[in-house]
């Protein structure tokens, strides 16, 4: 719903830039100011009347759903029939994939231009913010960017206490399996100045068996992914307790083999004797590029160099999470069981590791064809070569995935990529 704040074309007053910047700490003081007691569905029309004094006329958000492919309007009250957007083919689309500022010209009669603006949290895609402006020189936008960043803040300091937003980012049901992981998994995007990180899972809505987690402490990011046996409910409960097995050790300054250790007794100890998780248990440390990691059962890491060297990072695996546990307790010998020590490999700047389940390589096509290492290494390439933000890389990634089974996945689809040293991450990952 857009609530018009002032006429058409109404004009930002001229100001130097210190009245400017006065102008943007008025308006940001009252948003926070009027935050802490604001309904969810209200923070755009809070943006657009707070924003009166920038020539801002209207406000509208828009999220985008889960699987990235439109943008839904936020909607002040209960309403769920907003207007929608197409995330590949619209103006507003292209601010979110490229998160950069797309503008409309304003009309000779005097109508506002219409900006979008990429809304992130930290180098979390959420979907744009639509201002109808007076305005649109350099130094009007650059208001208009902090304001969008402050909307951002706004939006996540209210997400956990509604289900207005995660209603706003569906278009169907979620099965019990994917709500849980869901309600688990790390936000799809982090960077800093040293390190970049961006996932994908697939199918949203049916997700039951894969999942990520990653935590940054210091110079080290851990990151993990885990693929749990089956596609039901039981399948997300494997999954979220080896997240939570790996939160735990891992927050008690436990190391990846402790973090293995207890996963691995975890599953087995609280359920059946054939369940069982396939996980890369990794550590990054950013300050070196060193990276170390264990696999359990799972594909190995596959390291992206330039835009040309592809290899597989394969080394002794242990096995899954939840089988090692079994077989001391059926040796009785726990010395005897000689597990291979967490693998390593000294990365160069700019190089990539993608981590990902079988469901991405062993897909098929209609006539059996798997999808495949070939396939998967080089769309991260010809994207990478495209200067696509990783975000975007990994949501076409995902959609040719789905596409390539039809949208008929048989089973879970995730992937993670990580770059070390990536080259001027804020400008591709922020607007």
């Amino acid at each position: 719903m857009e609530e018009h704040l002032g006429p058409p074309g109404h004009a930002a007053p001229r100001r130097g830039g210190d009245d400017r910047d006065a102008v943007l700490g008025r308006v940001a003081a009252a948003l926070l100011r009027d935050s802490h007691l604001m309904r969810p569905d209200d923070v755009a029309v809070a943006v657009g009347r707070a924003a009166r004094p920038l020539g801002v006329s209207a406000a509208q958000i828009y999220f985008a759903d889960l699987q990235q492919r439109y943008l839904t309007l936020l909607q002040s009250g209960a309403g769920r029939d907003g207007s929608v957007l197409p995330i590949d083919g619209t103006l507003a689309g292209r601010a979110y994939q490229t998160i950069t500022i797309q503008t409309t010209a304003g009309t000779p009669g005097g109508q506002p231009y219409q900006v979008w603006i990429p809304l992130v949290d930290g180098t979390e895609r959420l979907g744009v913010l639509g201002l109808a402006v007076a305005d649109v020189s350099d130094a009007m936008l650059d208001q208009y960017r902090a304001l969008a960043s402050l909307a951002g803040v706004m939006v996540m300091a209210k997400a956990s206490y509604s289900d207005t937003y995660a209603r706003t980012q569906r278009d169907r049901e979620m099965a019990l399996q994917a709500e849980l992981i869901w309600a688990t998994l790390t936000p799809r995007t982090f960077a800093t100045d040293r390190v970049l990180l961006a996932a994908a899972l697939e199918p949203a809505y049916e997700a039951g068996g894969d999942a990520f987690d990653y935590s940054l402490l210091g110079d080290h990011l851990h990151v993990s992914v885990f693929d749990a046996l089956g596609h039901d409910l039981a399948a997300g409960l494997l999954a979220s307790v080896g997240i939570a097995s790996c939160r735990s050790t891992r927050r008690a300054g436990g190391s990846l083999a402790d973090i293995a250790a207890t996963a691995d007794d975890a599953i087995a100890g609280f359920f059946r004797d054939d369940q069982f998780v396939t996980a890369l248990l990794c550590d990054l440390d950013v300050g070196t590029g060193l990276l170390s990691w264990i696999p359990c059962g799972h594909p190995p890491p596959l390291l992206i160099r330039g835009d040309r060297t592809v290899s597989e990072l394969t080394r002794p695996a242990r096995p899954p999470l939840g089988l090692a546990a079994q077989y001391r307790r059926r040796r009785r010998a726990p010395d005897e069981v000689d597990l291979p020590p967490a693998c390593t490999e000294q990365l160069e700047p700019a190089d990539r590791v993608l981590l990902y389940t079988d469901g991405v390589t062993e897909g098929r096509s209609a006539d059996g064809t798997p999808f495949g290492l070939g396939r998967l290494a080089d769309l991260v390439i010809r994207h990478s070569a495209a200067r696509l933000p990783a975000p975007e890389l990994m949501r076409r990634l995902n959609h040719a995935i789905v596409a390539y089974q039809e949208g008929k996945l048989r089973d879970d689809a995730t992937a993670v990529l990580i770059e070390w040293l990536p080259e001027q991450p804020g400008r591709e990952l922020v607007p």
